[in-house]
């Protein structure tokens, strides 16, 4: 692994396994826009912003790192890159105007993250923002496990597969029950809840998910809130109406960021829970990743 001149590896706050992606949006067949995204571009920015000190571990090819990574070079984040022979790349292609009409393909998987990977990375804690359910290897969650305090898990990843045609398909996580008993905080939105548990009501998916391992469940349902599980208790969070929505891409990862920095300081799983809604409705107000935070 490459480490940037000068990082340190003492504790850190948070590590942020994850493919920072290269994001392709297509409309009628033109390129519009390429920019950087996924789980651990829009975490790790989020935390950086909340104050925290953050590693992020991640790969791409040598061609696109400084581009994609520029925005984390430039906040002083520890990155400790990898090459891989591909970078991941999403191409979100829309046929129309209509944004909600979306055809999704992953036109390249970047090299999974293995134990080698977080040999020389301690923090109190891990969020692993998986893409697909090919980014990570059998042997990184025990070794992973012994360089935190606490592993943090967004399940979206493990539930995505890419066909030969490279569009995503929803499959079963056939190893959960192995991951996941390394987890102590699982994020799932409210449809990767059933898809992962197997239950349509979301309660009663979060008790079953608990039941793997994670101490802590938290299911996400955009403007209707979010569910907090934790040892039989549940938390209804509501959501914060935003004064403007302007980009609701990364809330999913801004609200696990909110729910990290909070949950370090505080037991109060409902407070903790809340302020993760305060934190994502604030980047649902602004485009791009939540780059200030003020309370």
């Amino acid at each position: 692994m490459t480490k940037d001149k000068g990082q340190s590896t003492n504790m850190f706050d948070v590590c942020v396994v994850g493919h920072i992606t290269k994001d392709i949006i297509r409309v009628n067949g033109e390129v519009k826009k390429e920019q950087p995204g996924g789980t651990a571009y829009y975490t790790s920015i989020a935390l950086n912003s909340l104050g925290l000190k953050v590693a992020v571990i991640t790969k791409t090819a040598l061609q696109d790192r400084d581009n994609l990574l520029a925005k984390l070079d430039a906040r002083g984040m520890a990155v400790f890159w990898q090459e891989s022979p591909e970078t991941t790349v999403f191409e979100n292609i829309y046929q129309s105007a209509n944004l909600d009409d979306r055809l999704q393909r992953v036109r390249a998987i970047a090299a999974p993250f293995t134990a080698a990977d977080v040999a020389t990375v301690n923090a109190k804690f891990f969020h692993i923002g998986a893409l697909t359910n090919r980014d990570i290897a059998p042997d990184f969650w025990a070794a992973a496990s012994q360089k935190c305090h606490y592993m943090c898990l967004d399940g979206q990843g493990f539930l995505r597969q890419v066909t030969d045609t490279e569009e995503v398909v929803n499959v079963p996580w056939l190893d959960k029950q192995a991951g996941l008993s390394y987890i102590d905080i699982l994020k799932v939105d409210r449809k990767e809840a059933p898809l992962l548990s197997g239950e349509q009501n979301h309660e009663t998916a979060a008790v079953v998910l608990g039941s793997y391992g994670p101490k802590e469940v938290l299911v996400t349902a955009a403007s209707k809130g979010s569910l907090v599980y934790h040892q039989g208790n549940f938390y209804q969070i509501p959501a914060f109406p935003p004064q403007q929505t302007i980009d609701p891409t990364g809330c999913g990862d801004t609200y696990v960021a909110g729910y990290i920095y909070q949950r370090m300081r505080s037991s109060d799983l409902e407070q903790v829970g809340r302020f993760a809604a305060r934190v994502a409705t604030r980047k649902l107000e602004n485009f791009g990743p939540l780059t200030a935070w003020v309370p």
